[in-house]
């Protein structure tokens, strides 16, 4: 089990981006739209219930969830209408800085004249302007009284799409900190991952080099992250026999609740890591944790076992 002397973790905000972004705009009186991956479950529970009860929530069959972008873009068009507009972050952030990316100028002009507009998130959050939430949270980490900026330190996450992952590495190079991260890959393989993390590099130097500064970012290239293999692969989304009673473990003799298909990867190898005594090693905890509440309606017979051992 980790120990509070090799591993120090740190809670996070939940991050699961639907309904996080869902009780954004409800916040701010903004209408949001949420397409979720296959059937609607017979009875709502964890994200899928805190989602409906903020936002629109569409279920989309798999096999046009698949094809992300175009299924995204389809449905923002007809949120949009005839005389609604549809643009993405990067179009948002140009539109709300002289800074911003230049490419995106004439697409600016247009947001202001039209009356309706219809912003898309991408899955996971995987634009360049959501970085600036992580870098956001690097600063407050390294202030004196938490991390300060002179301790070596392992950073663990899991990785979805990946973009938190590559926002802390963004976020130690552009602030000078001696950090290195590792993100567990549960989601793409580390190609895929390589090519995002090129791609969200590529796009944050060109839409922030002139608010940031040239020198700041200089030393943003591919191989921030450390990508590492899950100990157990498997697709995403399904469990193995077993996990759960780990994360019930976990949960009672430490306090910390994890679950199977995010944290508990991320917990592994930092414990793993921390028992080796090099650096300090950081667990960032990303939430997911209400998706136990679906994880028990598919899996029923892992969580029956629970109650069935704790009974005897």
């Amino acid at each position: 089990m980790l120990s509070h002397a090799e591993v120090v973790k740190v809670r996070m905000l939940q991050l699961l981006v639907r309904h996080a972004t869902a009780v954004s705009c409800a916040e701010r009186g903004l209408k949001s739209h949420l397409l979720l991956r296959g059937e609607q479950p017979a009875t709502l529970t964890g994200y899928n219930l805190i989602s409906t009860l903020y936002g629109n929530v569409r279920y989309v069959p798999r096999s046009l969830y698949a094809r992300r972008e175009e299924m995204l873009l389809k449905h923002a068009g007809l949120v949009a209408g005839n005389d609604g507009l549809v643009f993405s972050l990067a179009d948002l952030e140009a539109s709300l800085s002289s800074n911003g990316c230049s490419e995106h100028s004439s697409h600016v002009n247009a947001l202001t004249k039209s009356s309706k507009k219809v912003v898309v998130v991408n899955e996971g959050a995987g634009d360049a302007a959501a970085l600036l939430g992580v870098l956001r949270l690097v600063e407050y980490l390294s202030r004196d009284h938490l991390f300060g900026k002179e301790q070596p330190l392992e950073i663990i996450i899991d990785a979805g799409t990946g973009t938190t992952a590559i926002g802390l590495g963004i976020g130690a190079v552009c602030l000078g900190l001696p950090w290195e991260v590792t993100a567990v890959m549960l989601a793409d393989t580390i190609d895929g991952y390589q090519k995002k993390e090129e791609s969200l590099i590529s796009e944050f130097r060109k839409c922030f080099t002139l608010h940031l500064g040239e020198q700041a970012l200089s030393g943003l290239e591919p191989g921030l992250v450390q990508w590492a293999e899950r100990s157990s692969p498997r697709k995403f989304g399904n469990i193995l026999k077993g996990e759960v009673e780990i994360c019930q473990k976990i949960a009672q003799e430490t306090g910390i609740l994890v679950d199977p298909v995010y944290t508990l990867a991320a917990w592994e190898l930092a414990t793993q890591l921390g028992q080796e005594g090099n650096a300090k090693v950081v667990m960032l905890h990303t939430g997911g944790t209400l998706g136990m509440f679906g994880l028990a309606q598919r899996y029923k017979s892992y969580f029956e076992m629970l109650t069935d051992e704790s009974c005897s």
